[in-house]
């Protein structure tokens, strides 16, 4: 009976996920929109070793915990619910690689006194690269919920 862990912690890591990405978008974005450039680059310097390697990490897990599930539930509905939890995961894991964190590596090679001019374009692109991975995971986490429900049930 595996799999009501399983499902247990499937819920656990696409809730934190679209927790931790949604108060980004909801506090972080703002307060750093609010910043004049070199203080916004010291913060987004700061703040980036908390969530990196942690949050890479956890979608990883949540992902092999939801392709799993998606084996060994019984129904179909439950399966497909989780076929979807899991593509909003590998979204989530796409933008960011392919979006943000390439943005990160950029601006970790500015010198904050020397900003280059299309800076806030940049951080433009990388607060709405950050709510498409926002929308990712909070429709995989619906969408895991949905699965638990269906294969509880």
């Amino acid at each position: 009976m595996l799999r009501v862990p399983l499902i247990g912690l499937f819920l656990l890591g696409t809730g934190a996920l679209a927790g931790v990405l949604m108060a980004v978008e909801m506090a972080m974005v703002p307060m750093l929109r609010a910043l004049g450039g070199e203080r916004w680059i010291e913060v987004h310097r700061l703040l980036d070793p908390g969530f990196d390697p942690l949050m890479p990490r956890v979608n990883k897990i949540v992902l092999a915990v939801g392709l799993v599930l998606i084996v060994v539930v019984p129904s179909t509905p439950a399966r497909v619910s989780f076929g979807l939890a899991a593509a909003g995961i590998i979204g989530v894991a796409l933008v960011s690689e392919l979006r943000n964190v390439p943005m990160n590596r950029r601006i970790d090679g500015w010198a904050a006194a020397g900003l280059p001019d299309d800076w806030a374009r940049l951080r433009a692109r990388w607060a709405r690269a950050n709510r498409l991975r926002t929308l990712f995971a909070a429709a995989g986490f619906a969408a895991a919920i949905f699965g638990a429900t269906f294969a509880l049930s």
